[in-house]
């Protein structure tokens, strides 16, 4: 069980996650002990327990955090009132700034989800779908006829392509990220607007 917070323990808390995300990004999260988090943030190992019981607990922090911050970005895109191209490159840079901005969150959340029990798996999974629900909606808004189920399926394509390239791409390289965010943009509305829908 979680302590109660008080005085400075949130920026503690803090601490420990962005951490803990370190070491779980750089070494996998089945070869981190509490013992290294500990060290990692110069405090003594019974101080970490008084924080989180367990390094699940520490894992699904992070995640939830992560997710959070996620969906928030996403839905807010999402709301956006322009055309519907606007929109969802408005959702692409949404996506990708969220993730730059928690980089080793959001690796340790494509990596290591694996690892949480089923109920905490499940629970952060329906988060992802909803993202991906997003997703195919502002789709959908390029071409109305194509069905759910194929919207669903680019949705999951876009979000592989995301996080795929979110491992390899620096932002301070060649192609900045809203240059990234119109090129990614351009191979799906391109494909919505010419392309037939999928027959099933």
């Amino acid at each position: 069980m979680r302590s109660p917070k008080s005085g400075n323990y949130g920026n503690k808390e803090a601490r420990i996650l962005d951490a803990a995300g370190t070491l779980f990004a750089n070494s996998g999260y089945p070869f981190v002990k509490m013992e290294d988090i500990a060290k990692k943030c110069e405090i003594k190992k019974s101080t970490l327990y008084h924080y989180f019981a367990t390094k699940d607990d520490i894992l699904r922090a992070i995640i939830d955090e992560h997710m959070d911050n996620l969906l928030r970005g996403v839905e807010e895109a999402a709301a956006h009132k322009g055309s519907p191209e606007d929109a969802f490159i408005s959702l692409l840079e949404a996506y990708t700034v969220k993730s730059a901005q928690s980089r080793r969150q959001h690796l340790v959340s494509i990596n290591d989800l694996k690892f949480l029990p089923a109920k905490a798996q499940k629970d952060l999974v329906a988060r992802q779908r909803d993202v991906v629900d997003l997703i195919a909606k502002s789709l959908g808004r390029l071409n109305e006829d194509y069905p759910r189920e194929a919207l669903t399926f680019y949705a999951m394509l876009l979000v592989g392509m995301l996080n795929w390239t979110d491992i390899w791409y620096r932002p301070s390289g060649e192609v900045s990220p809203k240059e990234l965010c119109q090129r990614i943009a351009r191979l799906f509305t391109t494909e919505m607007a010419t392309g037939a829908p999928p027959q099933g």
